[in-house]
């Protein structure tokens, strides 16, 4: 019974939002989504608490994604105007800070997300994440794979 509650709130939550056929992104995320869902057996009050933390993992990766690559722009830049060491541990410093908070950061909603789930949960979110980044990898390799002239 409450899984199906569960799978219907997403269900609603999924549909509600406009269907975009171009972004296969939004597509993943909602197969994601109901996958983990089905996976972990989360409760109703689990959903309500994991889904957000979880959503705050990934934002941590964004913006780590979106830090990292202006810090990669910089030291582009500084390569082609053949900029002074000072110049470039300064930029490889601000990387390596990035990189500190992003884990920090990923370390204090980790733990978060560890109190809302079982110790079984916990164990299946962490074989179900490496299994469904793997799963995505090797579609995206065949896509490009049948692309090719």
């Amino acid at each position: 019974m409450r899984r199906m509650l569960i799978l219907l709130v997403l269900s609603i939550i999924c549909l509600a939002q406009p269907f975009d056929n171009d972004d296969p992104r939004a597509i993943i995320e909602k197969v994601r989504i109901w996958r983990l869902t089905q996976e972990l057996d989360l409760t109703t009050e689990q959903a309500i608490e994991f889904f957000p933390k979880l959503n705050d993992l990934q934002k941590i990766e964004r913006e780590f994604g979106e830090g990292k690559m202006k810090i990669i722009r910089k030291l582009k830049e500084l390569l082609k105007e053949d900029a002074s060491d000072k110049k470039l541990l300064e930029e490889v410093g601000k990387f390596e800070e990035l990189h500190k908070v992003k884990l920090s950061k990923q370390i204090e909603t980790m733990k978060e997300i560890w109190q809302i789930l079982t110790p079984v949960q916990r164990a299946r979110f962490l074989v179900f994440r490496e299994e469904f980044n793997r799963e995505i990898r090797e579609m995206i390799k065949k896509i490009k794979k049948h692309r090719k002239p």
